[in-house]
């Protein structure tokens, strides 16, 4: 049977492996991508050119950075500081959620430590505040996936890859806005649902009580925050050479520990990434994207084929992960897509990544599982948020989110993105 095919069947199965038996798909494309290169006699150089050294150092790079800067506590504080500036404005307290998971996101760590970092600091201010917490958690979360696509981020650097593979401009900015717009329009629609200008007046107010000030450790590292932003924006320095650069110092400097800061690197999204790149590198070389995109041109036309790709690609996080997954197995389609369309193959990556990082709500996905454990902690959880309404709510928010970008995408709300 056809290469092409036979891997693509293969990266199914892994992904279908991966979420009954809770495996790490990337491993599981190895493992494939091994099997492959003995049945059809592939060389080894062929099978490990899949695997990106530049991503991979990019990753590490950054995270391990931002896993010393919040293992010192800067990010929590920092945190807590912006937010006590809305002052008795408590129904801001959502907003100002978003634009601190916004800010976190962007400056470097992306979206993988960022959506773990915000909901622990969301749930208890907004309960202390007397805010719904699962609605400040969730618009908090929506400014992270909008500062997803920032320059600085390692998943920028996996679609402005997977874009330049294709012969496209690797400019994830644009794709950054339509991630924003569609997040935003969630985040409405979010705070309309819980009522969050409605304060609960039995709670004391805390949210003004006294904060430490940075001691000398988290000063330097915001410092270190500031040269890494100055050094890549700037400079056009690399982001992973950067943050190991910068975290060495702090770690000489006394600000981090460097074994927690190992530690805390997410080395299973990382493998997950870079093993689905190895499998994927077999798929494009043996055909198996044109199998892909005479798939979905079949069933797409010029007018729908964005809102279709966008509504797979929310589908398939519902179930796997956007940047392992998602990203590496649909944005190499765009280009043939667009060829045979007439459609822009920006437009159709931009839906791709909007559509795999919005639809991430469900409980049984990372972001909602950890929504729900943080409010699941508070006093009287149980009475005040039952979790079975909760589990509910969740996946409704992925739905609202998918069908959101459905809408935008037919009506032509992204094709600004050329």
């Amino acid at each position: 049977m056809n290469l092409g095919l036979i891997s693509l069947i293969l990266l199914l199965a892994a992904i279908v492996i991966g979420f009954v038996r809770n495996c790490n798909v990337g491993i599981i494309c190895v493992g494939f991508s091994m099997i492959l290169g003995i049945a059809y006699n592939l060389s080894i150089k062929d099978i490990i050119a899949g695997f990106s050294s530049s991503l991979f150092i990019q990753m590490v790079g950054i995270t391990y950075l931002f896993a010393i800067i919040n293992g010192n506590g800067t990010l929590e504080l920092l945190a807590n500081k912006l937010v006590r500036l809305v002052g008795k404005k408590k129904h801001l307290v959502p907003f100002v959620m978003y634009v601190l998971g916004f800010a976190i996101c962007a400056v470097g760590p992306g979206a993988i430590p960022s959506l773990a970092i915000v909901p622990v600091i969301a749930i208890p201010v907004a309960v202390s505040a007397g805010v719904n917490p699962i609605m400040t958690a969730i618009i908090g979360d929506l400014g992270v996936m909008s500062g997803r696509m920032s320059p600085l981020t390692p998943e920028s650097a996996v679609v402005r890859e997977l874009m330049e593979e294709q012969g496209l401009t690797g400019n994830t900015l644009p794709i950054m806005a339509a991630i924003t717009i569609t997040a935003l329009v969630t985040a409405v629609v979010v705070y309309i649902y819980y009522k969050g200008w409605q304060i609960d007046p039995s709670v004391k107010d805390s949210v003004q009580e006294k904060l430490p000030a940075f001691n000398l450790q988290q000063w330097l590292s915001l410092a270190g925050l500031v040269v890494l932003a100055v050094g890549a924006l700037f400079f056009s320095w690399n982001v992973g050479l950067t943050g190991f650069l910068i975290g060495s110092v702090l770690l000489v400097l006394g600000c981090g520990n460097e074994k927690k800061a190992i530690a805390a690197v997410p080395w299973n999204v990382i493998l997950m990434v870079l093993g689905v790149g190895i499998l994927m590198n077999i798929i494009s070389i043996s055909g198996g994207i044109d199998i892909m995109v005479s798939a979905l041109e079949a069933v797409m036309g010029k007018r729908t084929a964005a809102m279709i790709m966008a509504i797979a690609s929310g589908l398939m996080s519902f179930f796997s992960s956007g940047l392992g997954v998602v990203f590496p197995t649909l944005i190499p389609t765009a280009s043939g897509l667009s060829a045979g369309l007439g459609v822009s193959a920006a437009e159709l990556v931009a839906v791709i990544v909007v559509g795999g990082t919005v639809a991430g709500f469900t409980p049984v996905s990372t972001t909602g599982a950890l929504i729900m454990a943080g409010v699941s902690q508070q006093e009287n959880a149980e009475e005040r948020f039952p979790q079975n309404k909760m589990f509910v709510e969740l996946f409704a928010v992925s739905f609202i989110a998918l069908a959101i970008l459905a809408v935008f995408s037919f009506i032509g709300v992204y094709s600004f993105i050329k």
